[in-house]
């Protein structure tokens, strides 16, 4: 039996859109599981120059996949056009609103420079022979990775057939050396914020704390304790403290002038003998 035209026609649109949705289910999952790799990188190096570690804070996907955003600065966008313009490059010369001539001359410009991709290639490697020396480290991979995507797109251009190891290899390599320039990238500018906002703890949310016992707290002259009496229950105050971080009651607290190869982090939780207050901190214009 011969279904109804308008039949076929909705059983043809219900499988596009069934593909669509998997397609875009599969782009997404692959961005949220980048996005989190990304976060864990940069959260462990942050917080390593704190002597700390994101999974003894307790952080969690979503937490990975917003710090994630950090990483995302002018040059790292830039870097990110980039290499989508070397992917994308044969599809956008083809749709060009231009004439078949000018097309020509266009393909004809970008196969001459894509053509050059083992210079890139060699400057990449060069890049790594130079690592100690070079700062940031992540370009050296990038650049690699430029010059193979260059090589594959001048491929693509001239619509010349290649076997599936010719084009799966070059690919594959340039994938791996963009994973090794993102993680390069997210440590380094972990590393980097960290150590800025530890240049400038006077600016993070002051801590005043209340103990009923004396405490054992050292650090700068900026930590300060005071005795309010014997008949005040929580008796010694103790100020000139920074809050880091506070994760599920616990407030990760650094004195005024700390120094991460010298100073410790506190670790308090409020309860009936501890209380935790926090005051603005400072403010420049």
């Amino acid at each position: 039996m011969t279904l109804p035209d308008n039949t076929q026609g909705d059983s043809g649109r219900d499988v596009n859109s069934t593909a669509i949705l998997k397609l875009v289910v599969a782009q997404a999952s692959f961005i949220a599981a980048l996005m989190f790799y990304v976060g864990l990188i940069y959260t462990n190096r942050y917080y390593r120059n704190f002597h700390l570690s994101p999974s003894s804070l307790g952080f969690g996907f979503s937490e990975y996949v917003v710090e994630s955003l950090q990483v995302l600065s002018r040059p790292v966008l830039v870097a990110v056009v980039a290499l989508l313009l070397l992917t994308s490059a044969p599809r956008f010369i083809r749709r060009l609103p231009l004439t078949s001539r000018v097309r020509r001359r266009a393909a004809a410009m970008w196969s001459t420079m894509a053509g050059q991709y083992w210079l890139v290639v060699t400057a990449g490697l060069v890049l790594f022979l130079l690592w100690p020396r070079i700062e940031p480290y992540w370009a050296a991979p990038a650049t690699v990775a430029a010059g193979l995507l260059m090589g594959q797109s001048r491929t693509a251009l001239r619509g010349r057939g290649q076997g599936l190891m010719e084009r799966a290899v070059p690919l594959f390599a340039a994938l791996a050396f963009l994973l090794l320039a993102i993680t390069l990238l997210a440590g380094q500018l972990g590393d980097r914020e960290a150590k800025q906002a530890a240049r400038h703890v006077v600016r993070w949310p002051g801590v005043v704390l209340f103990s009923t016992e004396r405490l054992s707290l050292t650090g700068p002259p900026g930590l300060k304790a005071e005795d309010l009496g014997p008949g005040t229950h929580l008796r010694y105050r103790y100020t000139g403290l920074r809050l880091l971080i506070e994760r599920d009651d616990n407030y990760y607290v650094v004195p005024v002038g700390w120094n991460a190869a010298t100073d410790s982090v506190y670790i308090f939780r409020e309860n009936d003998t501890t209380r935790v207050e926090l005051t603005p901190g400072v403010r420049w214009s």
